[in-house]
């Protein structure tokens, strides 16, 4: 009896674990198998199906946990594919998923996370000989295994601040994070790094950057084994189209991170790189459009003539310059922050990863760089047409210069001789009219010769 007993509470005990695991602060984002939470549960179903130990808030808080109207909620694994474990390299491989199955594994690498600090703190004798016994199991070829990470991809339309609040509030994210979600229109660059999660918001390229929208930003939550990427777009035209393809980022992002060798390896952290580098490719795509559009302007403008040029190309090309730039700025500052946080968080981890983590930083890098040298190279164009312009005009005014300077004797002739006076012999003689306008003639090519001379008329 009292072996029965204690085997009872033991079982109790670890059945009570497991539950805590799985209900933690992460509780899952959907409600069953579904990848989308249903509209409507059967809660009576739900009670047949219910472990005995499992307590019933529980329970509806996994299964009550609804999407917004519109919302999008997509999740994949990133696992070795066999290709991969055939030849010993580490390429991934990027498969559909559910969110159900995600936050399952978040929950027991929180656990063994709990576990590796349980026996932190144990005497200082099982301290000592336990990491030895873990080392060797580590190094030991049949216990090494590599765990899938996963991505949830998130997209909804834009919402009021209440309604993101309630969303989020379900996900039992803290509550510092969840202020910050729930005001996508307040979104700024920033990288916010706690213990066990790192949140960043990055600045993205919309999907056509030359349109004047506004700027996109993305939020990135980074977890042991979990990244989760949530974003808004934007809402309905007055004609009842998308103003932004919803889905149009998640197909492009999705497309470059299956093509062989793109994740660095299968965890949030290759993952987030990943998307990172995709976003910064897309900002250096722009920028070289950008610069041959400024080579293609600066060959015009010496092939034809300069008054020709269209002046109203290079201002749109400045303005979508200035756009690029700013995200190109802020995607640099924000992978820097990235890489500097990593040191204070487990949400990030780039061991394995340093030479994609620099590939990345030297990447953004340079967009900064070459943002500055079209900066630069559009500024010189500009400075080429407005200096025409202005000796265009300096002509204009040297031609009225002159003009003024020909007829102002011939002004002062004609006031002379317009005067009423009765007594003007020189308007009474036979032969002064042709005499007068004979003289004013001559006088105005006598001042053409000086100043041509004097070298005004070039």
């Amino acid at each position: 009896l009292c072996s029965l007993f204690v085997y009872s509470f033991f079982l109790f005990v670890h059945s009570e674990s497991e539950y805590n695991d799985q209900f933690s602060e992460m509780t899952p984002l959907v409600g069953g198998n579904a990848e989308l939470a249903p509209s409507s549960i059967s809660y009576d179903a739900i009670d047949a199906q219910r472990h005995p130990l499992m307590r019933i808030p529980s329970e509806e808080s996994l299964n009550t946990v609804f999407p917004l109207p519109g919302m999008v909620i997509r999740c994949h694994s990133i696992n070795v594919s066999s290709v991969g474990r055939q030849h010993a390299e580490g390429i991934c491989a990027i498969r559909t998923s559910s969110t159900k199955v995600a936050l399952r594994a978040v929950q027991l690498e929180r656990r063994a996370a709990r576990k590796r600090q349980q026996q932190t703190n144990t005497s200082s004798q099982t301290t000592i000989q336990q990491p030895l016994a873990h080392d060797h199991a580590a190094h030991s070829p049949s216990s090494f295994t590599i765990k899938d990470g996963y991505w949830i991809d998130i997209e909804t339309p834009q919402r009021s601040t209440d309604e993101l609040y309630e969303f989020l509030k379900q996900l039992r994210l803290p509550p510092f994070f969840v202020s910050i979600l729930s005001e996508p229109f307040n979104w700024t660059s920033e990288v916010v790094a706690l213990k066990q999660v790192a949140l960043a918001i990055f600045q993205i390229l919309p999907t056509n950057p030359n349109e004047n929208v506004e700027i996109t930003h993305v939020a990135l939550l980074s977890m042991p084994r979990l990244l989760v990427t949530f974003h808004t777009f934007s809402s309905q035209n007055e004609d009842g189209a998308n103003a932004v393809d919803e889905g149009l980022l998640y197909r492009l992002v999705s497309q470059y991170v299956k093509q062989r060798g793109r994740v660095p390896e299968p965890s949030n952290s290759g993952m987030l790189l990943a998307w990172l580098q995709f976003h910064v490719r897309r900002t250096a795509r722009a920028l070289r459009e950008l610069r041959l559009a400024a080579v293609e302007m600066d060959r015009a403008m010496d092939r034809d003539h300069i008054g020709n040029f269209d002046f109203e190309q290079l201002v749109e090309t400045k303005n979508c310059l200035l756009r690029v730039r700013s995200v190109a700025e802020e995607q640099h500052g924000t992978i820097e922050a990235i890489a500097v946080a990593e040191e204070g968080t487990e949400g990030l981890d780039f061991g394995n990863c340093r030479g994609a983590l620099s590939m990345l930083r030297a990447n953004a890098s340079s967009n900064e760089r070459l943002s500055s040298r079209v900066d630069k190279h559009l500024n010189e164009l500009r400075e080429r047409v407005m200096s025409h312009r202005e000796d265009t005009l300096n002509q204009r005014l040297a031609l009225l210069t002159i003009l003024s300077a020909i007829f102002m004797p011939l002004t002062l002739l004609s006031g002379i001789w317009g005067m009423n006076f009765e007594n003007m012999p020189e308007l009474e003689y036979e032969h002064s009219y042709q005499i007068a306008l004979f003289g004013m003639f001559a006088l105005a090519l006598c001042l053409v010769y000086s100043f041509h001379i004097a070298g005004w008329s070039s």
